[in-house]
């Protein structure tokens, strides 16, 4: 993948401009920034919104398993020693760790529409 030569950030070729010279591998962002190119012109940039509802699905989609991560260490740590809780915790965890694989994959399909509706339309410019 190509990288950025003002933000050294790699990114996938859409994301950048097209253009010899001063736009060469510059991506759309440092483009707008430095002013090469006008908003208009880059399709491939994300506005603010929408960066922030992709960020939202993104979290969505792997918070149960930052979750199960974090309930896990708090086993450990603290209920493991528990008397009848330990047991019951350890279950409940268990299970929980059987089902979360299985729920993101069947709402695999949705997260991908979802991102498939939040990123916009972009044509490839002939040569990239």
């Amino acid at each position: 993948m190509p990288t950025c030569r003002h933000c050294y950030g790699t990114y996938t070729r859409d994301q950048f401009i097209h253009g010899n010279g001063p736009k060469s591998q510059v991506c759309v962002r440092c483009g707008l920034e430095k002013g090469l190119v006008e908003e208009h012109e880059v399709a491939s940039l994300y506005d603010k919104s929408t960066a922030n509802a992709r960020f939202s699905a993104v979290a969505r989609r792997w918070s149960p398993l930052m979750w199960l991560s974090v309930l896990w260490t708090a086993w450990i740590l603290f209920l493991s020693d528990v008397e009848p809780w330990d047991l019951y915790t350890l279950i409940l965890l268990a299970l929980c760790t059987l089902i979360v694989p299985v729920y993101m994959f069947f709402f695999s399909s949705k997260h991908m529409a979802v991102m498939a509706r939040l990123t916009p339309e972009y044509e490839r410019p002939k040569g990239h």
